[in-house]
């Protein structure tokens, strides 16, 4: 009770406290050389740490405007990518997704793996000892759980909403044998099929949160302010994340 107490405190802390950061808006080149336009959260402190963040479909980087304030605090840099499926949301809209149009990039759910890889590489580029960290929202969670499948460079995944997307390419059994830290958040509504989806994550730090008050929202917009269940899902993320230095 002391813990759940004190974390408390530390959730008010973290969202009222004001705190040093900028922000300005990069591109890097995913692995097919489609350019790819993120928002770039920077501490003032120097940190090496970096949640990389994917949006769901039909949104953009607007996904995480809120979410990218708070998490910064945590003394992570975090970089929110326009992937080439998407259009907008909270008035930003998708650069990258546009410019896949132009361009005649394959867009499908499937075809974003190349972005998230080309964010990974750009920051590797810029802090060769990065730790690095993946945030995805419905397909982009799941597709953050089979990056983490794929290397062992990821220091942890955080999925909300996970699922399977991607037709013959089934994500439950592709991410049997995952050891990589995993946090994965999703309403009530979604857990029974969430919960049979992660079954075979074998990481020994692995969390699958739905919340108490109310059944949530599908996504990692469940973390955004005007969400009934926002402050349930911070709190579990914050007690997931406060063993990373």
């Amino acid at each position: 009770m002391a813990m759940k107490k004190s974390f408390f405190i530390f959730f008010l802390l973290i969202g009222f406290s004001v705190f040093s950061w900028g922000q300005k808006t990069i591109s890097f080149l995913a692995t097919d050389s489609l350019e790819v336009t993120a928002d770039f959260y920077e501490t003032f402190e120097e940190s090496h740490k970096y949640m990389l963040m994917f949006h769901q479909a039909e949104y953009s980087r607007g996904e995480y405007s809120q979410i990218a304030a708070r998490i910064i605090k945590l003394d992570m840099n975090c970089v929110a990518v326009d992937l080439r499926y998407g259009n907008e949301v909270n008035f930003i809209n998708n650069e990258t997704a546009m410019r896949a149009k132009q361009t005649n990039k394959p867009s499908f759910m499937i075809d974003c793996e190349n972005d998230i890889i080309g964010a990974i590489n750009y920051i590797y580029s810029i802090d060769s000892t990065a730790k690095i960290f993946l945030m995805g929202s419905s397909f982009s969670a799941s597709l953050c759980l089979k990056i983490a499948k794929d290397r062992d460079d990821i220091q942890a995944v955080i999925a909300y909403s996970p699922g399977e997307f991607f037709g013959e390419l089934n994500i439950g059994r592709y991410i049997t044998g995952l050891t990589t830290p995993t946090y994965i958040g999703c309403p009530r509504s979604e857990y029974s099929y969430v919960s049979q989806l992660a079954a075979g994550i074998e990481a020994p730090k692995t969390v699958v949160f739905q919340p108490e008050n109310a059944d949530g929202q599908h996504g990692a917009k469940t973390l955004w302010w005007e969400s009934d269940t926002c402050e349930e899902f911070w709190l579990s993320l914050l007690f997931f994340l406060k063993d990373f230095k």
